[in-house]
């Protein structure tokens, strides 16, 4: 705001007119400006909570308009919008148990708004790769488990007995089988944050998009049902804080895994057709900004918040190597027939390779 003098508004003319008219120094026409201030409700706190209030319009906007645009979702995953939404209700889930600051608050709402346009214009324009029937399938749990078993103990398929056959094996033979499993146990955790596979009841799948907002609904309506059944209604304090404690980690840890489903999609073109950049970069400066506001802004925030935060941004900076790998150093790819899967399990079965352990060690 600016503070003017009278007397130069009162003989700025005559001042002016006695100069000649130069328009120079204090005889200007234009008024001299003898103060400026910035008003004490605009300070750096100020700036960060609307920064973080309004950041999904701009990051996810852009997105909704270049869909629009180029008239396909190939290359964005709509799992980002189930990521985000699901993120952002258990968040406010979280507030009615366990009230936080109220700028994350009108974050998850500004999110759920954008995000549910972002779902509707992706869905309009999802591309025939992304329906259900056109997925490849996935190897059930209990086969990559049974092959694991058969590794060891080729003679003896599992059953009743399988408590004796594991204490057969030596100290370092049980260690590898375990890793074995935890690697099955890892893969189709990843598999399951992999569009281009079919998951268990075609979650997010649906061929019908009436079905993605009826989960929504379901899902929202039973959420906050028991959340204000438990806190508001019982005043279950205690069981209220512990319901509290697990929703808010949940929401965290889901929101965490948004950069997963990209990083699947990336890894099976090879190439960033059709990736947005402006995307990459809105979700950077939206860590950026996250993190900022967390340590410099924020009130009353637990430490897992940022830790999930940075989480999230390893992540995104996983994004930004695989775009400057795909988009300037990855060599053309011959064999485009090559399944995914099948180069991805090469891991396990490399290891399931190795030399047996013998059960009589």
């Amino acid at each position: 705001m600016a503070v003017m003098s009278v007397e130069t508004l009162a003989n700025g003319p005559r001042a002016d007119a006695e100069s000649g008219g130069g328009g120079s120094g204090s005889g200007s026409y234009l008024p001299r400006i003898d103060q400026f201030y910035i008003p004490e409700w605009l300070t750096m706190q100020f700036v960060l909570n609307n920064m973080i209030c309004f950041t999904p319009l701009i990051s996810y906007g852009t997105t909704v308009l270049s869909i629009r645009k180029s008239k396909t979702a190939l290359g964005f995953s709509i799992d980002i919008c189930a990521t985000m939404l699901l993120a952002s209700i258990l968040r406010i889930s979280y507030y009615l148990i366990t009230p936080y600051d109220i700028i994350l608050l009108r974050q998850s709402l500004v999110m759920i708004f954008i995000q549910l346009i972002l779902l509707r214009t992706s869905l309009h324009y999802r591309p025939e790769e992304y329906k259900y029937e056109n997925l490849k399938p996935v190897d059930p749990f209990t086969q990559l488990f049974h092959d694991v078993w058969l590794e060891y103990f080729p003679l003896n398929p599992f059953g009743s007995d399988w408590k004796h056959l594991i204490k057969s094996l030596s100290f370092k033979g049980f260690l590898q089988f375990v890793y074995k499993l935890c690697l099955v146990v890892v893969y189709k955790f990843l598999k399951f944050f992999d569009p281009s596979y079919r998951r268990y009841g075609s979650f997010w799948q649906w061929n019908r998009d009436a079905n993605f907002w009826m989960f929504l609904l379901y899902f929202s309506t039973a959420q906050l049902t028991l959340t204000l059944f438990v806190a508001k209604l019982m005043h279950w304090t205690s069981l209220a804080q512990s319901i509290g404690s697990a929703i808010g980690s949940l929401g965290l840890f889901i929101e965490s895994l948004l950069p997963l489903p990209q990083i699947s999609i990336l890894n099976k073109l090879k190439s960033v057709q059709g990736f947005k950049l402006i995307l990459l970069v809105s979700w950077l400066c939206g860590d950026i900004v996250k993190i900022g506001y967390l340590v410099f802004g924020a009130n009353n925030i637990s430490s897992l918040f940022l830790f999930f935060a940075l989480f999230q941004m390893s992540l995104d900076f996983y994004i930004a190597g695989q775009y400057v790998y795909y988009r300037f150093y990855s060599p053309s790819i011959e064999n485009g027939n090559a399944s995914c899967e099948e180069i991805e399990l090469t891991t396990i079965n490399s290891l399931q390779s190795k030399p047996k352990i013998s059960s009589n060690h």
